[in-house]
C-alpha cells in the first residue's frame, strides 16, 4: 500500500539554529518507529538557496546533453566512477542502470587526500576531483557553492540528531554526527540526471516503482538532498516545469514496511539518514530504502513525456575511512568497498 506524503516531518531552519528543541521531530522523522521515513524537510531556508539550486540543477541537463567524447573525458573508471561521470555503470536490479547519469565530486575538498598510497587504495573517495573545464567550466562553481551550502545546513541538522541520540543513550558523544561531518574528508556529491523516459522496453513493466532509480539504502551517515527539478528539454532555456504525473517522484519504504511518497516542496531541503548512522547510533535513527518512479506516459501515447527530464543533486555526509563502523571492526574505507560491490561490477575497471 502506498500512502501520501503528509506524514513527512518539517523542521523550520530557524529552529535549527537557535535553542528551540526538536528532538520529538528528530524521533518522529528518523526513529525507530513503524512510520518513521528516515526523511526530514527543512523549511525557510536562507534566500540565496533557490538561485543556487536552479542554477546547478539546469547544468545537469546542460552536461548530459554534451557530446559523448566530451563526458567520456570526466570519466574515472578506476574509482569505480566515484568521481566525474558514471552513465550505465551502477547495476540496478540486475542490470545496467541506463535511466540516470551521475556526476560525482567532493564539493569541500579539490584533493581530499595528498597520500599516493590512500589515493591508490581508497580511489573511490581519495582521488582528486575531476572537472569539465574546457566543455562546461560553470559546473564546478555551481557544484561546490550548493554543496557547501547543503553541507552547513546539515551541520545543523546533526546537532539535533546528536542531541537526540545523546539523550537517549549517554554513552553516545553529544557531537558524534557534527564531528564526522566536520572532520571527514570523504563528503561526496552526486548531480543526476535522469533521462526522459521513452516508453516501457522488453522486460520492463510500464508501472514499475523504480523506474528511475532502483531501491536502496544510503550507506553514509546523512544525505542532503535537493528537490527534483523536471525540465521538458525540448524548450529552449531548459524551463523548470510542474511533474505531469502525481504517481512519479521519491518513494520511501518506512520501519513498518509501508511505502510511502515522499513529495520535497522546491524551497525545502531534504535530509535522510544512512547506513554508517544507523549502526553508529545502535538503531535509535536509522536508515530507511527508498526509489525513484519516473514519470509513466499513458499506454495509448508512450512518448508524452520523451522530452521530461528529471534532475537533482545529493550530499553525502559521511565518516573518515579510518573511522570504525561495523561490529566486526571494519572502518569506512573498507567497509564502503562492500557496499560499492551491490552495485558495480568489481572486474569492470577499464571505463569500457
Amino acid at each position: 500500500m502506498v500512502s501520501n506524503s503528509h506524514e513527512v516531518v518539517v523542521i523550520d531552519y530557524q529552529d535549527l539554529l537557535n535553542g528551540t528543541d526538536v528532538s520529538a521531530q528528530i524521533e518522529k522523522a528518523f526513529g525507530a518507529h513503524e512510520h518513521c521515513l528516515g526523511l526530514l524537510l527543512v523549511s525557510n531556508l536562507p534566500k540565496e538557496y533557490m538561485a543556487l539550486r536552479e542554477r546547478l540543477l539546469k547544468l545537469a541537463s546542460t552536461f548530459a546533453a554534451l557530446p559523448d567524447e566530451a563526458k567520456d573525458k570526466t570519466v574515472h573508471a578506476a574509482s569505480r566512477y566515484s568521481f566525474g561521470w558514471s552513465c550505465g555503470k551502477e547495476i540496478m536490479n540486475g542490470k545496467p542502470d541506463i535511466s540516470k547519469g551521475s556526476y560525482y565530486a567532493n564539493p569541500l575538498l579539490d584533493e581530499p587526500e595528498s597520500s599516493k598510497a590512500l589515493q591508490e587504495q581508497f580511489p573511490e573517495y581519495c582521488h582528486p576531483n575531476v572537472w569539465p573545464l574546457d566543455d562546461l567550466p560553470e559546473l564546478e562553481k555551481a557544484f561546490k557553492e550548493l554543496g557547501q551550502f547543503i553541507v552547513e545546513v546539515g551541520k545543523q541538522v546533526a546537532k539535533k540528531c546528536d542531541a537526540f541520540v545523546h539523550s537517549k543513550l549517554s554513552a553516545f558523544s553529544p557531537t558524534h554526527l557534527q564531528d564526522v561531518i566536520r572532520e571527514s574528508k570523504t563528503t561526496k556529491a552526486r548531480l543526476l540526471h535522469y533521462y526522459p523516459q521513452t516508453g516501457a522496453t522488453d522486460g520492463e513493466k510500464r508501472d514499475d516503482m523504480d523506474s528511475w532509480c532502483g531501491w536502496h539504502l544510503d550507506h553514509g551517515s546523512l544525505t542532503g538532498l535537493t528537490s527534483a527539478m523536471y525540465i521538458d528539454e525540448s524548450k529552449d532555456g531548459l524551463t523548470e516545469v510542474p511533474c505531469p504525473d502525481n504517481e512519479a517522484g521519491l518513494y520511501i519504504r518506512n520501519r513498518g514496511h509501508d511505502v510511502v511518497k515522499a513529495g520535497i516542496p522546491r524551497d525545502h531541503l531534504a535530509f535522510q539518514t544512512g547506513e554508517a548512522l544507523e549502526l553508529a547510533t545502535r538503531g535509535l535513527l536509522a536508515a530507511t530504502p527508498h526509489c525513484v518512479r519516473g514519470a509513466t506516459a499513458p499506454e495509448e501515447d508512450p512518448k508524452r513525456y520523451a522530452t521530461l527530464a528529471r534532475n537533482t543533486f545529493a550530499v553525502f555526509m559521511q565518516p573518515s575511512l579510518e573511522t570504525v563502523v561495523t561490529e566486526d571492526g571494519r572502518n569506512f574505507g573498507q567497509w564502503t568497498k562492500e557496499v560499492l560491490d551491490r552495485y558495480y561490477d568489481k572486474e569492470d575497471k577499464s571505463g569500457m
